[in-house]
């Protein structure tokens, strides 16, 4: 029998659940696809509300939702803050998404999950030049 000094034993069940849900959470619903190759059209089944999470380097992660529309308008906010939507355009270029918005600009990418699509941003901030990595879901 091992002998853990008082009070670490305690601590190793928060951790190692933790760990647990780290390890399940990696398993659950990635990508089957690579990125997508995306025509100017695809906008129109993309179009629908999303939901995920902003990750901007150095700065807090925030809940987020976005809407993308046909034309390839799109706008993000962070959840239950509809006023604070944040517009921004994608455009197809040599079958890749690059979108501008006020604070970032970059590429998107488009993967297919068994039951979603995966958003993701990869791009920069306007202004200190922050990675931007954005990712949000939408179910099928």
């Amino acid at each position: 029998m091992v002998k853990t000094t008082p009070g670490w034993q305690p601590m190793w069940r928060p951790l190692g659940a933790l760990l647990l849900a780290a390890v399940l959470a990696g398993c659950a619903a990635g990508p089957t696809s690579g990125p997508r190759k995306m025509k100017t059209e695809d906008f129109k089944w993309l179009a629908g509300q999303w939901r995920g999470s902003a990750y901007v380097q150095a700065e807090p992660v925030v809940a987020i939702e976005g809407v993308i529309y046909e034309n390839g308008s799109f706008f993000i906010a962070p959840r239950g803050t509809p006023g604070a939507q944040q517009p921004g355009q994608m455009k197809v270029v040599n079958e890749e998404v690059v979108y501008d918005a006020p604070t970032s600009e970059g590429k998107m990418i488009f993967q297919e999950a068994p039951s979603e699509w995966i958003w993701t941003w990869q791009g920069k901030t306007k202004i200190g030049d922050k990675n931007v990595t954005h990712e949000l879901r939408k179910s099928k």
